[in-house]
């Protein structure tokens, strides 16, 4: 788990020089969170578990009506299920507009970083249970479709997330949740244009 993280860390010092002379984008996200093994569906009633994304991305690759991407993405969030914590993510996608129409689908790789809903504890030397709120890290995998309206220099977007966390926990190996909810990115353009 070290290892991501500090192949997170060097591709965010990375990617700005790579990312130099090409379009760029900043986007901000407010979503609704559930644990579910079925997408857009919410088993634990009518709990609101918010979550706020930030995020910046840049074009690999781009044409008249498309383009490939990559895209960095922190998500902090508090669930009643699965705790409170921070993922950081990095997908790669296909973009699609076309009269405005803006469609999206992208796959990625992350780590989560969360504390548990539950008080927990540890057994010391002496045999006495102390309490303890540690961190737990997991890696994710996020699938993301998203659809909205391209205004030009500013997008509004529905955006859905599918994604896996694991290791959870030792009774459940992988936690499957989604989050649905808006977004706005304001597309930056390149030095080069």
């Amino acid at each position: 788990m070290k290892r991501i993280i500090i192949v997170f860390l060097a591709l965010i010092f990375v990617v700005p020089l790579v990312a130099q002379d090409r379009s760029k984008f900043l986007y901000a996200e407010f979503a609704d969170q559930s644990a579910t093994l079925w997408p857009f569906y919410k088993p634990f009633g009518g709990n609101f578990d918010p979550a706020l994304s930030l995020g910046y991305g840049f074009d690999l690759k781009a044409k008249e009506h498309s383009a490939k991407f990559l895209a960095f993405q922190l998500t902090g969030y508090k669930t009643a299920l699965i705790g409170q914590g921070f993922n950081l993510t990095s997908s790669y996608g296909y973009r699609y507009t076309k009269s405005g129409l803006l469609a999206e689908a992208s796959i990625g790789l992350g780590v989560v970083a969360y504390f548990d809903v539950r008080e927990t504890f540890t057994h010391n030397d002496e045999g006495i249970y102390t309490s303890a709120n540690p961190i737990h890290f997991a890696a994710s995998l996020p699938v993301d479709i998203l659809a909205g309206y391209d205004f030009g220099v500013v997008s509004l977007y529905i955006k859905f997330r599918y994604m896996v966390i694991g290791p959870y926990t030792e009774v459940m190996p992988v936690l499957p949740n989604s989050l649905l909810g808006l977004g706005i990115r304001y597309n930056i353009n390149s030095s080069g244009e």
